[in-house]
C-alpha cells in the first residue's frame, strides 16, 4: 500500500466515522471502512505528535482538555470510569455464565465463512475475524474465572504490550490529570473488547444478544463549549497545515453535539433507573434520590423504594457496595484504586447432582443474576423479553424455591410445577398476554431450556392436579405450605410483569 499524503487525510477527515447503521447492513464493508480509518489514523500520527504513538497521543489530547484541569469537572470523568468498571465486570460474570462445554465444540467445528459472520456480527452490535483458537483464547481471558462466584469486584484488563508501555511510563511521574485519561481510555477499550466477545459468544450459541448491560452517569451532562473540544489541540500539534486543523475542529464541533445530545438521552433515561437494581419507574412514580449527593454537587442517585435506611433494600446494598464513601463527596483518583466491596453474588447457584444445563438455561440465569433484585424469571416474547416477579412475600417465596430446584437440579417434578404455574398464570391473567407473551410459545421454551420433551403431559397432570385442590391452587403454591386461605387473600398487586430493556443502554 503506497503511503498517505496530507492531501489523502484531510479529504477523508469528513467521514471518517463509517456509519453505525452500515454495521449490520453490511458488515464487511464497516469492517473494511474502519480498516480504512486506522490507516489514516497511523498515517496521521507522525505530522500530529512524531515520536509518539497513537495511542499516547490520544492519551495526552485527553489528558489536556480543560475539564481534566478543575477536579470538580473531573469528577464527572472519574464517575463515568467508575461506571464502565462496573459495566464491564457484569459483562465478565455474564459471559462466563453463557460458556459451556459445547462452546469450544461449536467454534472449532464453524467454518471460516460462518466465523467471519460471527466476529463481524460482535464488532457490529459493540461498534478482523481471526482463526482458530484465538477467539477462544480471548474468551477465556475476558471471562471470570469462578463460574459461581458472580460480578468480580474489579474487571480483567486484556493484555497490550503498547498500553502496558504506557502504563509503565506513568507509574511514577505522570500528572492526576494524565493518570485519570489512561485509565479512562483502558476502561473503554476493554469495554468494548467485552461486548464484541460477549455478542460474538451469542451468536456462536444462537442466542439473541441480551443487549449493553451499562451503567449510567449521575450527572446532569454540561453542553460543549469550542474551548472543550478544540483546546487540547494546541498542545500535540506540531506539522498539521491550517486546512486540518479547520477540517478537524468542525468536525470536533459536531461530534460534541452529537454527544451531549446522546448524553441528554441517557441523562433524561437514568432519571427513570434505580442506582442498584436498574428498575425503570412509570409515569406515577418519582424515584426519590440521595439528598446529601443532590444538595452537595447535584449528583442524582435514584433509588426505587423510599429514601429510608430500614426500608430501602437497594438503597442499603448500593450503600454497602461504596456509595458510603463517596456519598456527598467529590471523587479522587485513588478512589479508583482503593478497597472495593465485595463481589455480588450470583442469584442462581451452581448446578447438583450433576446436571447439565442448555444453553437456554445458560442464557435465563445470565438475564437473572443481570436483574439480581428484580427479575424472577424471563420469558421471549417476540420484540424482547418479558419479565415477571412475584414481590407478595409467600407466593414470591413459593415461586423461588421451585425455580431454584428446577434451575440447579433439572428435578422434572419442579420444571413440571414451573411451567405449570406460568400457563395458570398467563391462562387467569391478561397482563402477560397484552405484553406478547404467547402460551405456547412460553412452554416450548421452559421445554428447550429444561431439554423435557414431555413437559405438556407433564403440565395437563398438574393442571388437573389443580382442579381436585379445594381453594384451586396451582401445586407450585400448594406443595409450598401456601394455605388457601393465604392464596384466596392474596393482593392484586402479587405479581408485577413487563417488558425488559434489551439493546445499547440497557
Amino acid at each position: 500500500m503506497p503511503p498517505f499524503t496530507m492531501d489523502d487525510i484531510t479529504a477523508n477527515f469528513p467521514g471518517m466515522q463509517p456509519d453505525i447503521q452500515l454495521a449490520l447492513s453490511d458488515p464487511l464493508a464497516w469492517e473494511e471502512r474502519w480498516e480504512q480509518v486506522f490507516a489514516l489514523d497511523n498515517a496521521s500520527q507522525p505530522l500530529i505528535s512524531p515520536g509518539v504513538s497513537t495511542e499516547e497521543s490520544n492519551v495526552r489530547f485527553r489528558a489536556a482538555l480543560p475539564h481534566m484541569q478543575d477536579p470538580k469537572q473531573q469528577d464527572t470523568e472519574l464517575d463515568a470510569i467508575r461506571l464502565t468498571r462496573k459495566t464491564l465486570c457484569h459483562t465478565q460474570a455474564e459471559i462466563r455464565a453463557l460458556v459451556g462445554d459445547d462452546v469450544e465444540q461449536r467454534w472449532m467445528s464453524a467454518t471460516l465463512a460462518k466465523r467471519g459472520k460471527i466476529i463481524l456480527a460482535g464488532l457490529g452490535w459493540a461498534c478482523t475475524a481471526t482463526n482458530g483458537r484465538l477467539f477462544l483464547d480471548l474468551l477465556e481471558e475476558m471471562m471470570v474465572q469462578n463460574p459461581t462466584a458472580g460480578s468480580p469486584n474489579m474487571p480483567t484488563y486484556i493484555s497490550n504490550p503498547v498500553w502496558d508501555a504506557i502504563v509503565a511510563q506513568q507509574a511514577s511521574n505522570a500528572t492526576i490529570p494524565a493518570k485519570t485519561a489512561l485509565k479512562s481510555h483502558l476502561a473503554d477499550r476493554n469495554m468494548l473488547i467485552g461486548f464484541v466477545v460477549h455478542f460474538e459468544l451469542c451468536s456462536i450459541l444462537d442466542l439473541p444478544a441480551l443487549g449493553i448491560y451499562s451503567m449510567k452517569s449521575a450527572f446532569k451532562p454540561r453542553k460543549p463549549t469550542s474551548q472543550d473540544m478544540t483546546s487540547g489541540q494546541d498542545t500535540l500539534r506540531t506539522a498539521l497545515e491550517e486546512e486540518m486543523v479547520k477540517t478537524q475542529e468542525r468536525i470536533a464541533r459536531q461530534i460534541g453535539k452529537e454527544l451531549y445530545a446522546q448524553e441528554r438521552e441517557q441523562y433524561a433515561r437514568g432519571k427513570r433507573e434505580c442506582q442498584t437494581c436498574k428498575k425503570i419507574n412509570d409515569t406515577t412514580i418519582k424515584y426519590p434520590r440521595c439528598k446529601r449527593c443532590w444538595d452537595t454537587m447535584k449528583r442524582e442517585v435514584l433509588y426505587c423504594s423510599p429514601f429510608v435506611a430500614s426500608t430501602s433494600e437497594c438503597q442499603k446494598v448500593d450503600w454497602k457496595a461504596g456509595h458510603k464513601k463517596e456519598c456527598g463527596k467529590w471523587l479522587q483518583l485513588e478512589d479508583l484504586t482503593c478497597s472495593t466491596p465485595e463481589p455480588q453474588a450470583p442469584r442462581v447457584g451452581p448446578p447438583v447432582s450433576g446436571s447439565k444445563r442448555s444453553v437456554g438455561l445458560r442464557f435465563q440465569i445470565a438475564a437473572l443474576n443481570r436483574h439480581s433484585l428484580d427479575y424472577e424469571y424471563i420469558i421471549t416474547i417476540p420484540n424482547g423479553y418479558a419479565y415477571f416477579a412475584f414481590p407478595h412475600p409467600p407466593i414470591g417465596a413459593a415461586f423461588r424455591a421451585c425455580r431454584d430446584k428446577a434451575l440447579t437440579t433439572g428435578d422434572r417434578r419442579a420444571v413440571a410445577m414451573l411451567a405449570h404455574f406460568f400457563f395458570s398464570v398467563c391462562t387467569n391473567d391478561p397482563r402477560p398476554q397484552r405484553i406478547g407473551v404467547d402460551l405456547a410459545a412460553m412452554i416450548a421454551q421452559i421445554q428447550d431450556e429444561f431439554q423435557f420433551p414431555e413437559i405438556l403431559l407433564a403440565v395437563k397432570e398438574m393442571e388437573q392436579r389443580m382442579s381436585l385442590d379445594a381453594g384451586g391452587r396451582p401445586p407450585l403454591i400448594a406443595e409450598a405450605g401456601v394455605s388457601v386461605a393465604q392464596w384466596q387473600a392474596i393482593p392484586s398487586a402479587w405479581m408485577d410483569v413487563g417488558i425488559v430493556p434489551v439493546g445499547p443502554g440497557s
